[in-house]
């Protein structure tokens, strides 16, 4: 050994430190204004594995690192190096501490030397030289899609990847994703993505190999070759240096990077939902209703809850006269209509449909924040209520990992989607209406409709023969998105017509889980508050307002009362007659006791107070 570092000594060269010198100063003056500070620990740790690591390769190798031999496994550690930290702060245009990504920093370090020094170890056995320079090649390729991905969703969104945007990724199949590209890059696009990805990796493969042959012709380095460093020991100190660095790299350093320590997050959350069914059946069975008589026994009939997809009423005529299109033509005829009360100040409490309807839909809103496993749902309520429970749905089945909405579809007594598979539907929301038609027309019932209402992207979500308004030949933006407005308006129509005529209909509740910014669409990273202004309306049975004539009238006199849709769970108890244990008066829009109002509530779970809107007076 002591003679190997001897050797190691004799052969040193000025330019190993100038380079390893220079690549310290490039990475000083990005991370140092993107901190809160560098002190003497930021830089040590900065300085100190970039000097050792860097001159200790460039010692082995014996080439400096401005051969292109080091291109390869070189952009691997650039990428994430600097990917991460610099989109972290340009979306939040904010410092933060070193240490926040320094993991990120020594990942790419160690996964930059101990790659080089493995394929330079392999090829230095002179075989395969092609092949290693393959796998070596897809390894770098593979390593390379993770920023590269943060980069392409930074430039669609100009925010970087969080937990939030992470957790919507989690939950995407491949023909919600391949959707997504398209309409972020075009058919043009997608396949300048795959010629670039191919270029990218022929030049990792051509700059990879080169190494495998320099590996494998030591004379060709700029110091002759020694035998000393061909020995039995010091192949062997070689091979063990590289093995310890890999494991660190990868077997330590890489879960601990920005990126995927936010993937083990969310990965980890959804792996606890899994305990929601277990955990359910406790919380069921305490659920006591406190009412002798609820509205199940006093008006037997049918109560209709339809939660919309990404509905927003700033784009919706009966909200908003001023919109250009007639694009509710039904509802703003009911508008008129003393039965039934459209509340024009609601808001979601969050911009993403499985965080919105985790709260909607159960105990768990903004503003306690209750634990999702150990909260009750309103299918529960209307099951103790004395209701028959349906859930249907048009969205998607996400199978081994469900979501917390699926989670809570899957406690009523009867679950159909309108598909089978495990995607995303691609199916009209009329699909739905033939599976209304087969509940029982002689029973208290109580079902949830899930639509895809307007989710991107707007022209999937409508039949031809809705395609009202288009710019050109195909329908887009606005144009589109009003187009799927009027088919929802429509399917709406159809399931409040049957459901009157064949379910003795008492109450029909509709809101949507968030709404949508034309421009944007609906992402927590770039925040308006479009996406959180939603229509919310509640129809009422003349038989319904005759039995409890105190409840319609409050509702029809809070028309123009605050609203976010995490308070939904206690509001639709209120209206089942149905209050529990698990009831809270003061988050019931039904109730007296009701407390909110713009100067209290919030949505974005609580980063964006109501009184934040622009237009909250409107």
């Amino acid at each position: 050994m002591k003679h190997t570092l001897l050797s190691m000594y004799s052969r040193f060269r000025w330019p190993y430190l100038l380079t390893t010198l220079v690549i310290y100063i490039i990475l000083h003056l990005t991370y140092e204004p993107i901190t809160l500070g560098f002190d003497l620990e930021d830089i040590t740790t900065l300085a100190l594995p970039l000097l050792i690591g860097l001159i200790g390769l460039q010692l082995i190798i014996k080439a400096p690192l401005y051969r292109k031999i080091y291109g390869g496994h070189g952009l691997v550690g650039v990428a994430w190096a600097f990917t991460f930290p610099l989109l972290l702060h340009w979306s939040y245009s904010k410092p933060f501490y070193f240490y926040e990504f320094a993991g990120d920093f020594l990942f790419a370090l160690t996964a930059f030397i101990s790659l080089t020094l493995l394929q330079y170890s392999l090829a230095r056995i002179g075989r395969f030289l092609r092949l290693s320079s393959i796998c070596f090649t897809l390894i770098d390729w593979l390593l390379l899609l993770i920023p590269l991905g943060q980069i392409g969703y930074y430039v669609s969104t100009w925010h970087c990847l969080t937990p939030a945007t992470l957790m919507a990724l989690y939950q995407t199949n491949p023909e919600e994703a391949f959707g997504f590209l398209k309409s972020a890059a075009g058919i043009p696009g997608l396949i300048g993505i795959v010629i670039g990805l191919a270029l990218l990796f022929w030049y990792l493969y051509h700059v990879n190999y080169c190494l495998a042959r320099f590996a494998a012709n030591p004379i060709s380095s700029e110091t002759t070759y020694n035998d000393t460093l061909s020995s039995k020991t010091s192949i062997l100190w070689r091979w063990l240096l590289t093995v310890i660095i890999s494991i660190y790299a990868f077997g330590f350093l890489l879960p601990g990077t920005c990126i995927l320590r936010n993937w083990s997050d969310v990965t980890k959350y959804m792996h606890e939902l899994q305990q929601y069914n277990t955990l359910h059946h406790d919380v069921f069975d305490s659920l006591q209703i406190n009412e002798k008589i609820t509205a199940a026994q006093r008006i037997p009939g049918t109560i209709i809850l339809v939660i919309g997809e990404s509905a927003s009423r700033n784009y919706m005529k009966v909200y908003n006269p001023d919109f250009p299109y007639e694009d509710t033509p039904w509802q703003s005829e009911e508008a008129s209509n003393p039965n039934f009360i459209f509340f024009n100040h609601a808001y979601s409490s969050y911009v993403q449909t499985v965080p919105t309807l985790e709260r909607a839909l159960t105990e768990r809103n903004q503003y306690d924040d209750a634990p999702f496993l150990q909260s009750a749902n309103i299918l529960d309520v209307a099951k103790k209520a004395g209701y028959t429970t349906y859930w249907l749905s048009n969205q998607g089945v996400y199978g081994e990992y469900d979501t917390a909405i699926s989670l809570i579809a899957k406690t009523s007594d009867h679950t159909k989607w309108a598909h089978e598979s495990y995607m995303f539907s691609d199916k009209y929301d009329g699909v739905l209406l033939p599976l209304l038609q087969e509940v029982p027309k002689d029973t208290p019932n109580f079902i949830v409709i899930h639509i895809m209402g307007s989710h991107i992207y707007y022209n999937d979500r409508y039949p031809h023969e809705f395609s009202k308004w288009k710019v050109g030949e195909v329908p887009t933006g606005m144009e589109a998105y009003a187009n799927s407005q009027l088919y929802t308006d429509w399917v709406l129509k159809s399931i409040y017509n049957y459901a009157k005529e064949h379910l003795n209909l008492q109450a029909m509740i509709y809101f949507s889980d968030h709404g949508e910014s034309l421009h944007l669409s609906h992402n927590p990273d770039i925040f308006d508050f479009d996406m959180a202004r939603i229509p919310f309306w509640i129809y009422l049975s003349p038989q319904y307002q005759a039995a409890y004539p105190a409840t319609a009238q409050l509702l029809r006199q809070r028309e123009h009362q605050y609203f976010t849709n995490d308070l939904l769970y206690d509001t639709v108890s209120g209206l089942l007659q149905a209050p529990s244990n698990r009831y809270d008066a003061h988050r019931d829009l039904s109730n007296p006791a009701y407390k909110y109002n713009k100067n209290n509530l919030t949505t974005l779970l609580g980063q964006q107070p109501l009184t934040n809107d622009p237009e909250v007076d409107k």
